[in-house]
Parts: structure tokens; sequence; C-alpha cells
């Protein structure tokens, strides 16, 4: 199982976000039997974590606070599931918009807005991708400053994190 780097699948739910200040995809295939929604993958994503990923939210969360910037990131498995298969906002994690195989989420802060799509396409003999595509624009220097710092982590935590849900769900 392999994450590369790709580009904004352009038939995406996603793509009506565009332009964006900053945008990436990554696309995890594997094989498995199991019915995989977007949904699932987004819950799993805002909820499910190795555990130094979790170290880091938790320095950031201390890191950030001065700033303003939103950081309740374990605070969501209670109701995220229900609410997003509903398409009902969750504290500040709305589904924007969703589709059978597509589920997008945003989160807008007073420094930056960022959106987090997850795309679940089917293949031939149980063959499966599940496409995670980050937009980002920011609305101030803080949120340039603070997309800086994390972006060198940004693209090293969201392979390690679809390897490590793809792992979960299958």
């Amino acid at each position: 199982m392999k994450t590369k780097k790709i580009s904004i699948p352009q038939n995406s739910l996603v793509y009506n976000y565009l332009p964006s200040d900053y945008s990436d995809s990554f696309e995890c295939n594997f094989i498995s039997s199991k019915d995989i929604r977007p949904d699932d993958v987004q819950i799993a994503f805002w909820t499910t974590k190795p555990i130094w990923i979790d170290w880091l939210l938790h320095l950031r969360t201390i890191l950030v606070k001065p700033f303003g910037i939103k950081s309740d990131i374990n605070d969501y498995a209670d109701n995220l599931r229900e609410c997003l298969i509903n398409g009902i906002s969750y504290k500040y994690i709305p589904a924007i918009s969703k589709s059978n195989d597509e589920t997008v989420t945003c989160n807008v802060d007073k420094h930056l807005t960022f959106y987090l799509s997850i795309i679940v396409r089917k293949g031939e003999e149980n063959k499966k991708s599940v496409i995670a595509t980050t937009l980002v624009n920011f609305h101030n220097l803080l949120g340039r400053c603070y997309f800086f710092v994390i972006y060198p982590f940004h693209n090293i935590l969201v392979r390690v994190m679809l390897k490590y849900l793809v792992k979960k769900i299958r």
C-alpha cells in the first residue's frame, strides 16, 4: 500500500472551492471487501491517529493557543459520525459538500480556511482508492506564517494518516 501525490481530481466536489492559496492531493490504493464510504474515512481522519501524531497535535495546541487559532482537535468523536452522515455542522467542522463517493469538510478560522475532501473510489476485484485533498486559503499574515511553519509536517502527516486510516478501516 503506497501513498502518492496526485493532481486534484477535476470531477471532485472540492474542485468547486478552487482557487486556493495552497492545494494538494494524495491517493492511497488498497484491496478491501468492505463497503468503505467517504464519511467513514473523514470520521477516522478526525478521531483516529497514531500516538506520535496525537503528541504533535497536542504540542500544536499549546503553541497556537496564544494566537487564537482553534485547537480542540481531539474533541470530535462523540457526535461527529451522525453530523457528517446527515450533513450537519459539528463544532467547527461542517460537511459542506457530499456525494456517494466524496465528503468535503471545511474549517474556518480567523487566520485561514481549510478544506478536506475525502474521495473513495471502487474498482474491480475489491480494489479501492482513497484520495485526500487539502485546500487552504489565507485570511491574513498570521495564517500565512502558521501554514509556513506547519507545511513541512503537513505532507508527512497526510501521507502517514492516509496509510494509517486505510489500514484501520479496510
